[in-house]
């Protein structure tokens, strides 16, 4: 139920209000309306002005504290722990109001604790001005609903979990060429040269890209943590090759630059797109393994590219994934992109509203002002389209997530972020018309082409929200 009081209020590690030190005593700018930016030009002979759409400005928020101690000293400890709260900020941070179910974020401009010179009190008061560049009043849940792909031929399967979130281990150390290309190793001599480009990369910002100077086969192989006897060396490799000048290709298991075993490819990938090429050994009797790789037999001249290598201890391999990519559960062990990397996540860690139906959900923004939604779409799918079907607006994305992929589509600042970090902006189709919650209730219908090999539309959009007033 709504209350009038303020109750309780979270700035960092420190609460005000019933229950602490800090006693609110005044709040000023919570609910006035912030000072409104207006587009009135007067009509040249005529009476009155010509009027165009209102925005706010900042909002201003004062707040006033009583400090209460039981001694002086006491009192000066309030006002230490007070100062070293209220520093100035790089960006801004949420000030909660715990009881009235509200949230804003701002910036401690302004600070006043005033000292009394003539009297060692076990009480004193303190004034705080927050500005607020986001004049937005947020509620403190972040709701978010979800629906699966339509399909008319497959149906829908709900709920479903993310797929690849249980515990995982890449062995590779850069395994995506992230910050250069001098941790990995040449094969097979020096018909080949290699750089780091950034043109065209399947994970992340950068990939290797090989150019032949001369008819032969010649790769790459990347340092992974080393492997002893016994143990079963899972391989996957993102590849993109040309349509002509390669004729076979191969996965290999070394030690150092001694060769533990080639598996030859059973046919060459699809040309002109990222293809996952994958391979499984068990280190021999006596063998350790340090690096794996991948070589293509080319003629003069054949440029292919190879991006995303992975190698896991194990008798499955999950989708890619690398230290880089927190939104999915994974962090580095060491160095960035010079160390291996750990998935321990088990679940998603998200609350989910009501499913949609066939590619549809119902989202419900109970404040009184616009709320800027955050999508999320997880693979597998091709070309994936949102349309919020109650104004019309609607995203297209000109581009594949596989198994363990998701695209992170921020409303509000309009970024589109392939895995939760890398800019992806120009996925985005052409014509776009970004959507946005109105009060009330908002529909979205949700559709994707399956990818060969993925039975039904496994795919999922996740759109998270909270309730926003002015």
């Amino acid at each position: 139920m709504a209350q009038q009081r303020i109750g309780r209020i979270q700035w960092g590690d420190l609460q005000f209000g019933p229950g602490s030190r800090y006693h609110v005593t005044a709040i000023e700018g919570l609910d006035d309306m912030p000072d409104i930016r207006s587009d009135d030009m007067e009509r040249p002979g005529q009476h009155g002005d010509y009027t165009g759409p209102d925005y706010t400005g900042a909002r201003v928020i004062q707040l006033g504290l009583g400090l209460r101690a039981d001694a002086p000293d006491e009192l000066r400890d309030l006002t230490l722990a007070l100062r070293a709260a209220t520093q100035p900020q790089r960006q801004p941070a949420p000030l909660q109001l715990l009881d009235q179910d509200m949230l804003v974020y701002g910036k401690i401009r302004r600070r006043s604790i005033p000292y009394d010179a003539e009297h060692l009190w076990r009480t004193g008061s303190a004034a705080l001005e927050l500005y607020c560049a986001d004049p937005y009043l947020y509620g403190l849940e972040e709701r978010s609903a979800s629906t699966t792909a339509y399909s008319p031929a497959a149906g829908r399967t709900y709920p479903l979990t993310y797929s690849g979130v249980a515990p995982a281990t890449n062995l590779v150390l850069n395994p995506s060429s992230e910050v250069d290309v001098t941790t990995d190793q040449q094969m097979y001599g020096p018909s080949i040269t290699r750089a780091r480009v950034t043109s065209d990369a399947r994970y992340g910002d950068a990939c290797v890209q090989h150019t032949h100077t001369a008819a032969s086969s010649a790769g790459t192989t990347w340092t992974i943590s080393p492997q002893a006897a016994g143990t079963t060396v899972q391989v996957g490799i993102w590849v993109k090759i040309p349509a002509t000048g390669v004729t076979s290709g191969q996965i290999t298991w070394r030690s150092g630059t001694t060769t533990l075993n080639n598996a030859v490819l059973p046919s060459l990938p699809a040309p002109g797109a990222w293809v996952r090429i994958t391979g499984s050994y068990t280190i021999g009797a006596g063998q350790t393994c340090d690096r794996v790789g991948v070589a293509f037999n080319s003629a003069l001249g054949t440029v292919w590219w190879a991006d995303a290598a992975m190698a896991v201890a194990d008798t499955a391999l999950p989708g890619y994934g690398d230290g880089s990519m927190t939104g999915y559960g994974w962090s580095w062990t060491g160095t960035p992109h010079d160390s291996t990397s750990v998935r321990t996540v088990t679940g998603t860690g998200r609350t989910y509203g009501s499913a949609g139906q066939s590619g549809r959900v119902a989202v419900v923004n109970a404040g009184s002002a616009p709320a800027y939604p955050v999508l999320r779409i997880d693979g597998p799918v091709a070309n994936p389209s949102i349309e919020q079907t109650t104004n019309g607006a609607s995203l297209t994305i000109d581009a594949t997530l596989a198994e363990g992929e998701f695209l992170l589509i921020d409303t509000r600042t309009r970024a589109v972020l392939y895995m939760g970090t890398s800019p992806r902006r120009n996925w985005l189709r052409g014509g776009a018309r970004w959507p946005t919650l109105a009060p009330g209730l908002n529909e979205f219908a949700y559709r994707g082409n399956a990818l060969p090999g993925s039975p039904g539309q496994p795919s999922l959009l996740t759109i998270t929200w909270r309730d926003t007033s002015l």
